[in-house]
C-alpha cells in the first residue's frame, strides 16, 4: 500500500511539471506572436539641415521602415512658418516605403532658421524626425576694394561680374577720377559663382590712354541665413604690359 501511495505521488509530480511546462510554453508562444504582430515604425530623413534660397525649393528623402504587420501610414509636416510649403510624394503608403519631401520657400519668407518636424501616423504608431530649414537671402550686397597696379598711370573704368549659372553680367561703372583703386558695392545672387573682370584705362600723362581688361578670378557668393552682406571682398590686378 505504501508503494502505491509513492507511485501516486510521483504521478502527481510529473503531471504538475508537465502542466508548468505547457503554461510556460504557451506564455512564450504568446510573447513571440505578439512581437510578430505588433507594428513598430521608424522614420528617418536624409539630412538634418537643408539650405533654401528665397523663392526656390529643396528636396529631402524620407524613409519609413517598419517591423511587424504592415500598416497604412500618413506623413505630416509641422513647420512654424506659413510662407514655407511642404509636400510629400507619396504622402501615404504601406509601411515600409520611401517618400520625397519638397520644401517650397516664397520670396517673402524672412531669412533665418526654421524647425521642421516630420511625423508619421498609423493605426497604432506615431513616430517623428526633425531637421532645420535655413532660408537664405536671394540677393546679397558684396563690397570691397578693387585695385590695379601698372607701370603706367591707371584709371579703373568698370568692374564686371559674370554669373556662371545664368551668363548674366553685373557691372559697376566708376568715375573717370577713380584712379588705380576704388571701393565698390554691388548686389549679386546668393549661392552663385561669378567670373570677375576689371576694365581700366592706362597710359602716359598727356597722351591718349589705352583701354584694357583683366580677369581677376572667380567669386562665390555664400551668405548664411540671416545675413545679406559679404564685406571685405577685395580684388587686385597686376597690369605688367
Amino acid at each position: 500500500m505504501v508503494q502505491n501511495s509513492t507511485k501516486k505521488q510521483r504521478n502527481i509530480i510529473i503531471t504538475s511539471v508537465i502542466i508548468v511546462v505547457l503554461v510556460v510554453s504557451s506564455i512564450g508562444a504568446a510573447i513571440i506572436i505578439n512581437q510578430l504582430t505588433v507594428t513598430r515604425i521608424s522614420l528617418s530623413l536624409s539630412t538634418n539641415q537643408t539650405e533654401v534660397i528665397q523663392g526656390s525649393s529643396s528636396q529631402i528623402q524620407v524613409n519609413v521602415d517598419s517591423k511587424g504587420t504592415p500598416e497604412n501610414t500618413t506623413l505630416i509636416a509641422n513647420l512654424n512658418s506659413s510662407s514655407i510649403q511642404c509636400s510629400f510624394a507619396p504622402a501615404t503608403g504601406k509601411s515600409s516605403f520611401n517618400s520625397t519631401l519638397t520644401i517650397n520657400v516664397s520670396d517673402s519668407t524672412p531669412s533665418g532658421n526654421y524647425s521642421l518636424t516630420v511625423k508619421i501616423s498609423s493605426d497604432t504608431t506615431i513616430s517623428n524626425a526633425s531637421c532645420i530649414i535655413s532660408v537664405l537671402n536671394k540677393n546679397v550686397t558684396v563690397s570691397g576694394i578693387i585695385g590695379v597696379t601698372s607701370p603706367y598711370a591707371v584709371s579703373i573704368d568698370s568692374l564686371q561680374f559674370k554669373d556662371l549659372q545664368t551668363d548674366a553680367v553685373y557691372t559697376i561703372a566708376f568715375p573717370s577720377t577713380a584712379g588705380y583703386a576704388s571701393d565698390y558695392s554691388i548686389v549679386l545672387r546668393n549661392e552663385e559663382t561669378y567670373n570677375v573682370t576689371v576694365n581700366f584705362n592706362y597710359g602716359l600723362p598727356n597722351f591718349t590712354p589705352f583701354s584694357a581688361s583683366g580677369f581677376i578670378g572667380n567669386l562665390t557668393v555664400n551668405a548664411p541665413a540671416e545675413s545679406n552682406t559679404m564685406q571685405g571682398q577685395d580684388f587686385s590686378y597686376a597690369h605688367l604690359q
